[in-house]
């Protein structure tokens, strides 16, 4: 099943939310910003794991331009 992932605005937009799924009965998960960032760097970790290998060589060029 699908997730989603919203981020309200401020924590009167959150308290909202939350009551409004409370009474939805709908489950729900709060994640700290250090979760978030882990998510982030697990979906850069797969993008990574998937594309070509690059040389060492080629990365030391770019990097002194």
């Amino acid at each position: 099943m699908e997730a989603l992932i919203i981020k309200p605005a401020n924590d009167e937009e959150a308290a909202l939310l939350k009551s409004l799924v409370k009474k939805m009965k709908v489950k729900y998960t709060v994640i700290s910003d250090e979760e978030k960032q882990d998510y982030g760097l697990a979906l850069a970790m797969l993008a990574a794991k998937n594309s070509k290998p690059v040389s060492e060589a080629s990365i030391m060029k770019k990097l002194n331009k």
